[in-house]
């Protein structure tokens, strides 16, 4: 599973935490976008942060690891602290009041913690990993509580529902009774990847307060590359495993976050931030199955201010979250995670389509830099001309070989006429692999389109041969992503790439595990797409059957219809004339009668002269 930096809202809308991709912890305050904190663990680098989760309650029950100066924020009533999962196994627990880190959890995972959550009550801490297990943490003495197996996979998320009730996820969803042994209740299945985030709605069917005794509520789950948000219902009663309604998404979703009022009859709010940096918002009341896809009801995004008339960019939106205000206004964070700007907007229905234009934070860092680099201007020199000393003659310069261009200095040294090309020339390997790997390792979209363009096959596979071991795996996440995006027939060429990574380096894709993860969602789509083929092979069958029965068919008509005439016409003569072979026959038989009657008379003058 691609691990993604986490980041997350405190439950007051008052701090915005971010875990980077080196495993620093940033904490801004969102009232006047200041960085308040930043705290860097000791093995940030080979034990990096992959999931976080907030907490009030439990904060003033955990004892400092070390004791520091006290921090600059003001302390409040509920003390806020901040769960972080590390790629080592181990759980940090950081203190936003102490600014420090009030305790480290070890011992429990052997590898990634892929969740975590806290109570709603007591100082526990719940988590998942890719050990296939899931851990519940006394916070308080730091030590292991509960453990147990809780699929044969990777667990990847898991949430308390209630004070005895949690929920976690794989690629199905289990429901577990952790208020004694820890019994699995039910499971629900409808996602094909890995669901990486499950949020329980915090009101019964019923419209009253989720407790301990609840066991009829509903909850929403998010998978990996999938452009779908599912909402569930828990009724042990039913049996019914499928999800009851679907958010539609225009891409795979990133941050989630909802808001649910207190009357029975208020409607559920889900927030969606999606990979491509795009806000939808929804508005559903849980009432019964659905039988399509909801659509948002406002989509937001924001356009950078670009001067010159520029086509003007894409500012993303990293993250957003309901207040729980009179009117549900969003407090969203957008730009860039050196500087991100934090903005309340309004939620009305009645704009469903809302662009704003800001001036893109990268932009204005730029700016100034790029001002005081051009202050100093070099004069062209391209076309000058000299006054030649004495009678003042204007006559123009010989261009030198320092004025000349790179292109006009290869042309004079190239035996080819200047401008001319070879026409179909292909370029050479090393050059695509130079620009791959430069597009891979800086994450640039543009440089890996440009080499994915090529589909001949030799060039394919001998950029695939020169790859280096440790951009394989990121470069077939790069073509998978890619291949979920587009169409069957922009796939084709993706397909030839993928071909040629899998033929080339099969020996070290055996080697690694994770593999399985990265290629499990492009499997689950290449199934989904080729699921009706046989059914319409069959039906091709069938038509070429009929329209071949009946294209013959036709055939024989035609054939009735067309006069041929005979190449040779024989008419039989009526039987009163004589026939030739008759008169032959009766001829031959009366020259027999004559030669009889002549034998018979001479052997009477035999007799005679006897």
């Amino acid at each position: 599973m691609a691990v993604r930096p986490p980041i997350e809202f405190s439950p007051n809308n008052e701090f915005l935490a971010y875990a980077s991709p080196d495993g620093v912890l940033k904490v801004w305050e969102t009232a006047s976008g200041i960085l308040k904190q930043e705290y860097t663990p000791s093995s940030h680098l080979s034990a990096t942060c992959t999931c976080m989760s907030w907490s009030r309650n439990t904060a003033n029950q955990a004892q400092p690891k070390k004791k520091k100066r006290r921090s600059s924020l003001k302390k409040s009533d509920d003390q806020h602290m901040i769960a972080m999962g590390t790629t080592s196994g181990d759980v940090l627990i950081y203190s936003i009041v102490a600014g420090s880190l009030q305790t480290q959890l070890t011992g429990g995972h052997t590898e990634t913690v892929n969740g975590s959550c806290w109570h709603s009550e007591d100082p526990i801490l719940y988590t998942c990993s890719s050990d296939h297990h899931i851990v519940e943490w006394d916070v308080v003495n730091s030590k292991v509580k509960e453990k147990w197996k809780a699929d044969k996979g990777a667990v990847y998320s898991v949430c308390v529902s209630s004070n005895k009730y949690l929920l976690s996820a794989s690629r199905s969803i289990k429901l577990w009774d952790i208020d004694g042994k820890k019994q699995l209740l039910k499971t629900f299945t409808g996602h094909a990847t890995e669901v990486f985030r499950l949020i329980p709605i915090p009101f019964c069917p019923n419209g009253s307060a989720m407790n301990g005794s609840h066991t009829d509520f509903y909850f929403l789950s998010a998978a990996l590359n999938d452009r779908t948000v599912n909402a569930w219902h828990t009724n042990p009663a039913n049996q019914d495993k499928n999800s009851l309604a679907s958010f539609s998404l225009p891409d795979e979703p990133v941050v989630v976050n909802i808001s649910k009022g207190s009357g029975k009859d208020s409607p559920l709010l889900l927030s969606v931030v999606t990979a491509s940096g795009h806000l939808l918002v929804f508005e559903h009341t849980l009432n019964g199955r659905m039988k399509k896809p909801l659509k948002p009801k406002i989509h937001a995004q924001i356009a950078s201010n670009n001067q010159n008339d520029a086509v003007p960019e894409l500012v993303p939106i990293l993250a957003a979250h309901i207040c729980e205000d009179l009117d549900n206004s969003l407090l969203i964070a957008h730009g860039s995670f050196l500087k991100p700007t934090f903005e309340k907007l309004p939620y009305d229905p009645s704009q469903p389509e809302v662009c704003l234009i800001r001036e893109s934070a990268l932009s204005a860092i730029a700016a100034p830099k790029e001002k005081d680099m051009t202050k100093i201007k070099s004069p062209d020199t391209a076309d000058a001309t000299m006054l030649a000393p004495g009678h003042m003659m204007r006559r123009k310069r010989k261009p030198s070989v320092g004025d000349m261009t790179m292109e006009d200095r290869l042309n004079a040294i190239s035996i080819e006429k200047p401008g001319h090309k070879k026409k179909d020339e292909l370029p050479k390997a090393d050059t695509l692999i130079n620009l791959l790997s430069q597009g891979l390792q800086s994450n640039d979209k543009t440089l890996i389109e440009r080499v994915l363009h090529y589909d001949n096959p030799q060039i394919v596979q001998n950029t695939v041969k020169r790859l280096p071991v440790q951009l394989i795996v990121p470069f077939i996440k790069a073509i998978s992503v890619r291949i979920h995006s587009r169409q069957s027939g922009g796939a084709q060429i993706l397909l030839k790439w993928l071909k040629a990574v899998l033929t080339t380096h099969t020996s070290y894709l055996m080697t690694f595990q994770e593999i399985v993860d990265s290629l499990s969602s492009l499997y689950q789509l290449m199934e989904a797409r080729v699921g009706m083929f046989s059914r319409l092979s069959r039906l091709q069958g069938k038509l070429d059957l009929m329209l071949s029965q009946i294209t013959s068919q036709e055939q024989e008509e035609d054939d009735t219809s067309v006069q041929q005439t005979p190449l040779l016409l024989y008419h039989e003569e009526s039987s009163d004339d004589d026939d030739p072979m008759e008169d032959l026959l009766a001829s031959h038989s009366e020259s027999e009668n004559n030669w009889d009657m002549e034998d018979e008379s001479e052997d009477g003058e035999s007799d005679a002269d006897d």
